[in-house]
């Protein structure tokens, strides 16, 4: 009898001791090192992106932020949300320029802020970069990097490799005529053989109630909204824009940048109100 009991206190202890041993081995191979646990911390902590360090003076270039887009593209409403908060943020030291492209229009609903040149420059900006296509949105930064419009991430990276150094901005300035047209002069000493004065008339912003198309219903607001584009290969010149109707100059700017016909690259960039 007594050896009975020792035989059953022996097994309970063999279970028990088995019992204790797995807990060990299981519990230690399913909870991570400390390496790991940063791994996957690191895996779940957002991105912290930082803004612009460099302070804009009145002798420095703002840097260029193009947003290729169309009111007809459902993914485009992130993008030109995404260029407004940017332009908040980072302030004078960027300028958005909201190009909107036509080969949406076909497809539903025709931007009212299309054109065919803006599609042109883009597909320019697509043969240098080397891209199989064109697409919307997308945002390129001084002519130079590439990347979707609505890639906050990526693209507050590009602004902030910008480098906003001290240069010869160039000189414009407007005259008004009779509400119709609008005169710009432009100085820039002295013009390379292989860059380009660009002049672009600007309108701040302006809010759209899409009828059709992807975005049937959604009311889309844009900023910086391109209405024509003037490009001069002289260093000192005139040029003129045709106005709307409805033209009012508190709601518009005169943007001028100097771009490299090869490159690509812009630089000496500059924004005015309109007198």
């Amino acid at each position: 009898m007594i050896n009975k009991h020792k035989r059953i206190f022996t097994y309970t202890f063999i279970i028990i001791a088995f019992a204790l041993a797995g807990t060990l081995i299981f519990g230690f191979a399913f909870e991570p090192n400390q390496s790991a646990k940063r791994e996957l911390k690191a895996i779940h902590e957002p991105i912290k992106v930082q803004s612009i360090k460099q302070t804009f003076t009145k002798n420095s270039s703002p840097t260029i932020v193009e947003l290729f887009t169309s009111q007809g593209c459902s993914s485009c409403p992130s993008a030109d949300q995404l260029v407004a908060l940017a332009q908040n943020e980072f302030e004078e030291n960027i300028i958005v320029l909201s190009y909107h492209v036509d080969y949406w229009d076909r497809l539903g609903w025709k931007d009212p802020f299309s054109k065919s040149i803006y599609s042109s420059r883009q597909r320019k900006y697509g043969e240098h970069l080397k891209l199989r296509t064109v697409y919307t949105p997308q945002a390129i930064v001084n002519g130079k990097t590439e990347m979707i419009g609505s890639n906050k991430t990526a693209l507050w990276k590009a602004i902030n490799e910008e480098e906003s150094s001290d240069s010869h901005i160039i000189e414009i300035e407007t005259t008004l005529k009779n509400n119709q047209f609008l005169s710009v002069d432009y100085n820039y000493m002295p013009l390379k053989s292989d860059e380009q004065v660009m002049l672009e008339l600007v309108l701040k912003n302006a809010t759209t109630q899409v009828k059709r198309g992807e975005n049937n219903g959604a009311t889309l607001t844009h900023i910086n909204i391109v209405q024509d584009i003037v490009e001069m290969n002289e260093s000192k010149g005139k040029a003129s824009f045709n106005l709307p109707a409805n033209f009012e100059k508190e709601n518009y700017i005169v943007v001028a940048f100097i771009q490299n016909k090869e490159s690509f690259e812009i630089s000496n960039a500059k924004k005015i109100s309109i007198n």
